[in-house]
């Protein structure tokens, strides 16, 4: 009986912790795009540098926290020249307006940001993609690292 009950604690929370997601990519849960909406009503750079150093100063990395940071890394990644083909259009409107070599000098803390979100020690999301389905999650972070560390 104690079995089935972890057992159905366990699926129940699997489930809600996916439940805002449709897809492994960047954008592709409620989690990023709701920061994508903060991101565009700020108006000012600062919030990118925000959630990437939410992350960088969790122990343990929760994974709305993550999902925004890899976001935010994906402004980055554009800052730099090297934009996902799947950032939101409003995104991309707003980074017209922007400092873009403000928001490119953060490119090694988004290194460092989405290196600990890789860690399964460190991070939810990580541990949540790992349970679930084989997916291209792992894949699609590290090649967003690599966009935002080569030149």
């Amino acid at each position: 009986m104690k079995r089935l009950a972890i057992a159905l604690a366990f699926a129940l929370a699997f489930t809600q912790a996916h439940a805002g997601a449709w897809g492994d990519g960047s954008f592709d849960n409620d989690d990023a795009m709701d920061w994508v909406s903060d991101c565009v009503k700020s108006g000012s750079p600062a919030v990118v540098n925000a959630a990437l150093d939410r992350v960088l100063d969790a122990d343990v990395v929760e994974a709305p926290d993550a999902s925004a940071a890899i976001a935010a890394a994906e402004v980055v990644a554009a800052s730099l020249g090297k934009p996902s083909p799947a950032i939101p259009n409003p995104l991309k409107a707003w980074l017209v307006g922007q400092p873009r070599a403000k928001i490119a000098a953060q490119a090694a803390l988004a290194v460092r940001v989405l290196t600990k979100i890789e860690d399964p020690e460190h991070s939810e999301l990580r541990q949540l993609w790992a349970e679930g389905k084989a997916n291209q999650w792992l894949t699609k972070v590290r090649a967003l690292q690599s966009r935002i560390g080569s030149k």
